[in-house]
């Protein structure tokens, strides 16, 4: 079935209601734990941690339920639809909680809440994800295909960051104490627009409802789940790949959990400031998707990745002697600077939001898509939650004062060491994972992964 660019454009659609409740989760729920709720870094880095992993687990179950339902409005849709319902309702609740509360009530409440929203949101993600696999199965439209995915994914990072310039307070100082009425604002807004969103997708995609993959010739499915789930480490190269996309994902992971505190404390920035700097990191992102198509078409996938990440690895340097130089200059320099290094930086992460989905679809069975995808996200959530608890521990280790107007020029001075150090070791770890991948060179090739076709179609 031919997927048009029209085709593309309506699923990519899909990315931005769902992204838009998490990019608020992932840059603001840190802070708003710490800053607003007044909980400790650690109680917050545990909450967000113990919730991803869950999410993670969940990821291979949904994916398996998916691939193997028969319902009239197909394997994918069906869940995509409950889950985006579940997931705007749930995200309305989180927002919810009162600072008044014990400290342990807005833990438990804290944690409920994450545990729900993620399983829901596997539930939406995951049959997504692998919607996109079942649309486009040759080497170079997967690519493309991604490209619209994160384009939509990235643009969702500056619905929150537009209505955090706009609703918490503009002209003061970013630490929000007092504005925990406008995240229940924000709330109602990402919530609403995930339900939207899903539904433009759900029914501009709805002709692609039975699209499978490769279908196995042969009896019955048989077998475990494990056993299917397991064999997708059957090839080594595969193991590189979903080794090394984890851990790049960190260097996301550690600007994400961290921006927020750095803008806020290291770099002073008011909410409009931090606003205009999270534009540019979307910017980025967006930016250089075209870009990244165009130089993997020449150099392969691979190489670009591995490009990409020298480019991050360049703009966190940049952003290291910054860091070093910012108290002998204006703040209008600084934000300046500062904007364009994150440009730069995002560059580079957009690149590794989607080309190593790609890489990852040249390597699996297509009718088993969903399984597979949730293996990946089990993987990549795993390394996520890691990092997060690591910042959260990180955070009390430097003597990060929760619930406070302002740290001291130690605490202030030793966040913006922190994400430097996690997003270097990452990128490098990443770099040299990569370099051990060996990258489909062709269509011809891109058929690797039927190695893991039997084992995976014994699972019913």
């Amino acid at each position: 079935m031919k997927v048009t660019r029209t085709n593309k454009l309506v699923y990519g659609v899909g990315a931005f209601g769902y992204g838009t409740v998490n990019q608020t989760l992932n840059n603001f729920l840190m802070f708003f734990g710490t800053g607003v709720l007044g909980l400790s870094g650690t109680s917050m880095g545990l909450a967000i941690a113990l919730s991803t992993v869950w999410d993670a687990v969940t990821d291979p179950l949904v994916g398996a339920m998916s691939d193997n339902y028969r319902g009239r409005f197909g394997k994918r849709h069906t869940f995509m639809l409950v889950g985006c319902l579940a997931v705007a309702g749930l995200n309305l609740m989180i927002w919810q909680i009162n600072p008044a509360w014990s400290e342990l009530t807005k833990f438990l409440v804290l944690l409920v809440g994450l545990l729900l929203i993620e399983t829901f949101n596997t539930v939406y993600s995951t049959p997504y994800a692998a919607l996109g696999f079942d649309m486009c199965q040759t080497y170079h439209a997967r690519t493309s295909i991604q490209s619209y995915k994160t384009v939509f994914q990235s643009a969702a990072l500056l619905v929150p960051s537009v209505l955090m310039g706009v609703v918490l307070h503009p002209k003061a100082v970013a630490t929000m104490h007092t504005a925990a009425g406008g995240y229940h604002v924000i709330a109602a807004i990402t919530s609403t627009l995930c339900v939207v969103t899903a539904l433009i997708t759900i029914v501009g995609t709805f002709r692609f409802r039975h699209t499978g993959g490769i279908v196995v010739a042969g009896s019955k499915p048989k077998g475990s789940f494990f056993a299917a789930f397991f064999a997708i480490l059957d090839n080594r190269n595969r193991v590189f790949l979903i080794t090394a996309y984890a851990i790049a994902l960190s260097c996301s992971a550690f600007l994400t959990t961290l921006g927020m505190h750095v803008f806020t404390y290291t770099f002073h920035f008011t909410t409009w400031q931090i606003s205009l700097v999270l534009g540019c990191l979307v910017a980025g992102v967006i930016g250089g998707q075209p870009l990244w198509c165009w130089v993997s078409n020449r150099l392969g996938k691979k190489r670009t990745v591995q490009t990409a990440l020298w480019v991050v690895l360049c703009g966190v340097a940049a952003f290291a002697m910054l860091l070093t130089a910012r108290l002998h200059l204006t703040v209008g320099i600084v934000l300046m600077l500062l904007a364009l290094d994150i440009f730069m930086i995002a560059v580079g992460v957009g690149c590794i939001y989607s080309l190593p989905i790609s890489m990852f679809a040249d390597n699996i069975a297509l009718e088993n898509t969903a399984m597979a995808t949730g293996f990946l996200t089990f993987c990549t959530k795993c390394t996520n939650a890691l990092v997060t608890f690591i910042v959260g521990l990180l955070l009390d280790l430097i003597g990060f004062q929760s619930g406070v107007a302002t740290q001291t020029w130690q605490v202030s001075t030793a966040l913006g060491w922190v994400l430097v150090g996690g997003v270097t070791v990452a990128g490098l770890g990443a770099w040299l994972l990569f370099g051990k991948y060996q990258d489909q060179a062709g269509e011809s090739k891109a058929t690797n992964g039927t190695a893991v076709v039997k084992t995976l179609a014994r699972f019913d």
